[in-house]
């Protein structure tokens, strides 16, 4: 049985990742985890009334945490009817990312699915902070980020995005071929070309990749661009119509270049479509 944790602020964009993890495994049996972490900002002056004030915070918070995980679990027992499908809700006092770490571990979570913000104003941003600091805190297994508003489709296209410098590990590509033999979807491997010949490396982890998925399934590309890596990206995700892109994690990683690259510096890769996230 698959084990998925979708942390929830109970907004609107939490429920769309949700709404689109039960989608995505709609055949599969799962047990989905809806967490909601809380806490009180602590007071800087530790008297009595202080201490009075964060202690009603807390049991306020708390209160509203499992009110509002309750309604997401009556309606999910409801309305969403699958025999495959089990819900655990998780009401846990503290920092996101420690809890999350903590329940990845313990539970053996084999994904995390949450909601990303998008554009903001007139400063486009990477997504939601807290979407960033799971993807860089927690390694344990990977992170499905979902767009505001994005609606559910049928997977059809995966855009895998590589340089081909690192070696792959069948383990550590499980979630993308496992999500393949769910949808049966292409996978379209992307280069963007930044040299002009592959390295001898480069060649024989294309090969690697070739024996690990089904040839037929897979598909190869070479992209030569005279811009950013992730404006590259980004084109040919709307060119080709694809439903997900996917990312390996690691130092000095494509994604990483994302995320530390200074936002005011760049036109950000504003991902429209799911993003899965794979730590390596």
């Amino acid at each position: 049985m698959k084990k998925i944790i979708i942390p929830t602020d109970f907004s609107d964009n939490a429920w769309d990742a949700l709404i689109y993890a039960i989608r995505l495994f709609d055949d599969i049996s799962c047990t989905f985890y809806v967490l909601n972490t809380y806490q009180v900002s602590s007071s800087r002056v530790l008297n009595t009334i202080h201490k009075e004030r964060d202690t009603l915070m807390y049991h306020f918070l708390k209160e509203e945490s499992e009110k509002e995980l309750k309604k997401i679990s009556t309606h999910l027992n409801d309305t969403l009817l699958n025999d495959k499908h089990k819900y655990k809700i998780l009401s846990k006092f503290g920092s996101l990312i420690p809890i999350l770490k903590n329940i990845v571990s313990t539970e053996n979570i084999d994904l995390i699915i949450m909601g990303t913000t998008g554009a903001s104003g007139i400063k486009e941003i990477f997504m939601g902070s807290n979407a960033v600091k799971v993807i860089k805190h927690i390694d344990l297994c990977p992170v499905l980020s979902v767009p505001k508003s994005y609606e559910y489709q049928e997977l059809e296209l995966v855009v895998f995005a590589t340089d081909f410098k690192r070696q792959y590990n069948t383990i550590e590509l499980t979630c993308l071929s496992e999500l393949q033999l769910i949808h049966n979807f292409m996978v379209n491997v992307i280069h963007i070309k930044k040299e002009n010949t592959l390295s001898t490396i480069q060649q024989l982890n294309i090969e690697m990749l070739k024996q690990f998925f089904e040839t037929d399934m897979i598909k190869f590309e070479d992209i030569d661009t005279n811009t950013t890596v992730e404006k590259a990206i980004h084109k040919y995700v709307s060119k080709h119509n694809a439903g997900m892109v996917c990312l390996l994690n690691y130092e000095h990683s494509i994604f990483e270049k994302f995320t530390t690259e200074p936002i005011i510096n760049r036109v950000s890769f504003h991902s429209e479509i799911p993003l899965l996230i794979i730590p390596v």
